[in-house]
């Protein structure tokens, strides 16, 4: 049996360092006495994620030297123009060392020596000895020392879930050259962000083009005369550069570092653990305390008996396997009492999900599971367990506290509890405080807002292909706990923080009544008529079948309208169409770009077209009828609240918001869906609503009268920027004025204006100067609400919902035009969808206080779309009439359109 290889882990310090305080950039991690901790966090947290997941032998931290390096006096210009780090970074660079020190783990740091240098000295004084290296980094450079026995283990990147090995086969699958390649490939492409030069209009793909043909830098040198005479130029216009370049990022792997492999020095076991948690202690990071009692128990304090938390952070957590026992703890809990509840379930699909357990608590650092199944037995009466809950939820009329509670709140329906009282929503609450912060899950606001946190994550206890149902009770005791802790843990943060940004108001009395009636209209669902699907899909493939038929005929012959390589040849050689922009494979062959060709030849027009029909019928046409629910038979769209920052509602599973409204074959698609027998759809939108909102927001008096006087405003905006009478307006100017009115709202240029109409550049400069030169008070509003922005770093809609944008400030001018346009867009569409959230709760008010049958089933931006028993139909018109006109006092009328059909096609 061949000898097991020995495996040293060694750490890219400022690597982690850099990567972890910009990960919290946004929302820092902060000390006890306020100072910026997200870097001793990040790193630390790394550090013992190592320690803890992944076997080694030995462990060392490689350090950057404090002084200048060999590579500045090669090159006074290598790193001169990186920024210096900011203020808060820097502070903490003594703290993460102090802890190094104290704690006496392994670290190595060589004066006129990078920590890539330490590295490569290290590993191959490993690799003599027999013994494997791990390089913990995300610097691509260290790719160059990768071999059978050295390999990186990179920390996860954006969107990226875990941290990826990378040896040789993954740096060719990366980066389509070999290990032994990358230092000649950094030559050749430089690094901006050191400031290397590498060889100038040489960039990634050129580089791998040539190592992949020459194998060297020299090789290529050596024949560059076989090259094209572009590539030739470069290259001998920056030899210098390349060879320079290959010095300043090849890895001096000689170095000495006083590495011992004999004794204990570099291994876990010389780390005195004690030593690191008062450090941790004052940095609020109990995540590392409870990570460190994981490695070394006797390092931390146990837990208090007394206060009943831990010291590690950590809850504590009981498991209730009888009725009488919850029959117990629910008899002390009061009417309306705060309680957070959280549900394990056999799935993610709250409209398929059975409950398996839920988990419960009324005060941080406690809760308790009560497991229906465990390892696909049963354990707690599931009947028993619903009704002791249902007093609990309906009787005593307990507010509910949740993260993501309309999941729960559907699961409970689903399992018999009617009307729980929903009271807050942590996940709701994250995303009012930070609408821009895009990650709302438990584990990820634990850690930002819990000191770090870290959660007991799902994959961790349920391995993959298994369900919740299958793991033992052990296993899932504290996990689902851990759950409810944490939520009410996130309650008593956000809450105050509510109160303090002003938006108590806006989530108590329209985002909480929102999620109750989302989850109702969710629950309802709508009917598809399959039959009529699978006749327009018989046309639709038909349809693409004529077309392709129809390109290979004008083009001569077949290929892959798939393959942008061969569309590239068939468009831009073969019928010599103009080039626009190019990318990495070429030139452009993207939907702008094809639109744009489209009026010049038959060939682009004709793969637009048949673009359009083949996602209209992958995204749609294929889909819809796999979604219809084997129960109920009808589609249940999913809504998210959290999933713009503007506002709006957001519809997944499928998106009913992105079916096409201006075309046929959209139209043909909505003709789907239909009522269930004795029904009618009733369709209610709200005319132009954000330019009434536009309107009432600028107080501009020309498009308040037009809107009080009922006057079609584009028609009235045509009249203005044309000079004429309304009743002289053309189609054409009509068309060109509706551009405008909703083109003002998002920033539009007079260059996309122009591109958009077909018209020139100084007819589009002209006509929005008209337009603000005639609605002089509209222009007037944005300008104000533009340096408020810039003051606040922030917006707010109607009804204070904030957003914030940092970038209106940035000294990047194409950031802040970006943070400019989402300013205004903010304002506008962010209160007209606060607008359409009042009127579905004024709505459903009016709705219950009539007890209709009828009942909201789609909700698509500026339209709710009802199911509507016939003989509610003249009742259901009023009532949904008053609700929306209602819903909001501006000082111009709101007023909604409604229409009936016997399917949603039927509809405008």
């Amino acid at each position: 049996m061949a000898n097991v290889r020995k495996k040293l882990y060694v750490i890219d310090a400022f690597g982690l360092i850099y990567r972890s305080y910009f990960a919290f950039i946004n929302r820092p991690l902060r000390d006890n006495e306020g100072k910026n901790v997200s870097a001793l966090y990040g790193f630390y947290s790394t550090l013992l994620k190592i320690i803890r997941e992944y076997p080694h032998d030995y462990l060392v931290v490689a350090l950057d030297s404090m002084t200048p390096t060999f590579r500045h006096q090669l090159y006074k210009e290598y790193k001169a123009n990186r920024d210096a780090a900011p203020e808060d970074l820097h502070e903490q660079v003594p703290r993460i060392l102090e802890i190094l020190d104290a704690a006496n783990i392994p670290h190595i740091r060589v004066d006129g020596w990078e920590a890539d240098d330490i590295i490569a000295s290290v590993s191959r004084s490993a690799t003599e000895l027999g013994i494997d290296t791990v390089m913990v980094t995300g610097d691509k450079d260290l790719l160059q020392l990768v071999t059978e026995h050295i390999t990186a283990l990179r920390p996860p990147r954006k969107n990226e879930k875990s941290y990826r090995e990378i040896g040789l086969k993954e740096v060719v699958e990366e980066f389509e050259i070999h290990s032994n390649q990358i230092v000649d490939y950094l030559a050749l492409i430089g690094d901006s962000s050191d400031n290397v030069p590498g060889v100038s209009g040489i960039g990634p793909k050129g580089a791998v083009k040539l190592l992949n043909e020459y194998g060297t830098l020299e090789n290529i040198y050596a024949h560059i005369d076989e090259l094209t005479a572009s590539v030739a130029t470069k290259l001998r216009a920056s030899e210098e550069n390349a060879y320079l370049s290959r010095t300043l990022v090849r890895l001096d792997d000689s170095i000495p570092t006083g590495i011992e492999f004999e004794t204990t020095r570099f291994t876990t076991e010389s780390i005195d653990f004690s030593k690191a948690v008062p450090f941790f202690e004052k940095a609020k990071a109990t995540s590392l305390i409870a990570a460190i009692g994981e490695v070394r128990p006797e390092a931390v304090s146990h837990p208090s008996t007394s206060g009943g938390v831990r010291k590690d952070g950590k809850g504590i957590y009981h498991c209730i396997t009888s009725i009488e026992e919850l029959k117990e703890i629910f008899s002390h809990i009061s009417t309306h009492a705060l309680l957070a509840l959280d549900f394990e379930t056999t799935d993610i699909d709250d409209m398929k999900a059975q409950p398996v357990g839920f988990s419960f608590t009324q005060e941080r650092n406690k809760g308790y599971y009560v497991p229906l199944i465990a390892e696909n037995k049963p354990i707690v009466d599931s009947h028993q367990a619903r009704e002791a809950l249902r007093e609990v939820l309906v009787d005593k009329k307990v507010r509910l506290i949740g993260q993501n509670i309309k999941y729960d709140y559907k699961v409970l329906k689903r399992w018999g509890i009617e009307d729980a009282n929903l009271y807050f929503d942590t996940m709701i609450a994250a995303w009012l405080i930070d609408s821009a912060g895009g990650i709302y899950n438990l584990d990820y606001l634990a850690e930002k807002y819990l000191d770090g946190y870290r959660t007991i994550k799902y994959e961790d206890v349920v391995a993959k292909g298994e369900s919740f149902s299958d793991i033992p009770l052990s296993k899932a005791i504290d996990y689902a706990s851990e759950d409810a802790d944490i939520t009410y843990r996130l309650y008593e943060e956000f809450a105050p923080m509510l109160e303090k940004e002003h938006l108590i108001s806006l989530f108590e009395n329209v985002e909480m009544p929102v999620v109750k009636i989302l989850s109702h209209m969710e629950l309802h669902g709508i009917f598809l008529d399959t039959s009529k699907i699978d006749q327009f899909n018989d046309e639709v493939t038909t349809r693409i079948n004529n077309i392709e038929n129809e390109v290979y005929e004008e083009v001569g012959h077949e290929f892959n309208m798939n393959s942008t390589k061969q569309l590239q040849e068939v468009l831009f050689e073969e019928r010599a169409l103009p080039t626009g922009k190019k990318n990495k494979t070429g030139f452009s062959t993207a939907i702008d770009v094809l639109e744009k060709l489209a009026l010049i030849d038959v060939v682009p027009r004709l793969i637009v077209q048949n673009r359009s029909l083949v996602k209209l019928k992958n995204t749609y046409i294929d889909v819809l009828p796999m979604m219809i629910n084997s129960e109920t038979h009808r589609i249940h769209t999913s809504y998210t609240q959290t999933g713009t920052a503007t506002g709006r509602l957001s519809s997944r599973n499928p998106n009913l918001q992105n079916i096409p409204i201006k075309n046929d074959d959209g139209r043909r698609i909505r003709e789907a869906f239909i009522p269930r027998e004795g029904y009618v759809l009733l369709s209610a939108d709200y005319a132009q609503i954000e330019l009434v909102v536009l309107a009432h927001l600028s107080d501009d008096p020309t498009l308040k009268e037009a809107f009080i006087n009922g006057e079609d405003i584009h028609t009235r905006t045509a009249s203005i920027i044309f000079d004429v009478h309304p009743d002289l307006v053309m189609s054409e100017q009509r068309r060109i004025a509706k551009t405008i009115n909703f083109g003002v709202m998002y920033g539009m240029s007079a260059f996309r204006l122009s591109n958009e109409l077909g018209i020139s550049r100084s007819d589009a400069s002209s006509f929005i100067e008209n337009y603000f030169n005639r609605l002089k008070k509209v222009k007037g509003f944005m300008n104000e609400l533009l340096e408020e922005a810039k003051k606040t770093q922030s917006v707010h809609t109607i009804l204070l919902r904030k957003r914030p944008v940092p970038q209106i400030t940035s000294s990047n001018k194409m950031e802040q035009a970006g943070a400019e346009r989402i300013v205004i867009n903010t304002a506008i569409q962010g209160s007209a969808a606060d607008i359409m959230k009042l009127a579905m709760i004024k709505v459903d008010s009016l709705m219950k206080k009539h007890k209709v049958k009828s009942a909201l089933s789609l909700q698509v931006h500026d339209e709710l779309i009802f199911e509507v028993a016939k003989d509610e139909l003249d009742l259901m018109k009023q009532l949904v009439k008053e609700g929306m006109e209602s819903a909001y006092t501006l000082s111009v009328p709101l007023r909604v359109s409604i229409e009936t059909g016997s399917c949603w096609g039927e509809m405008h």
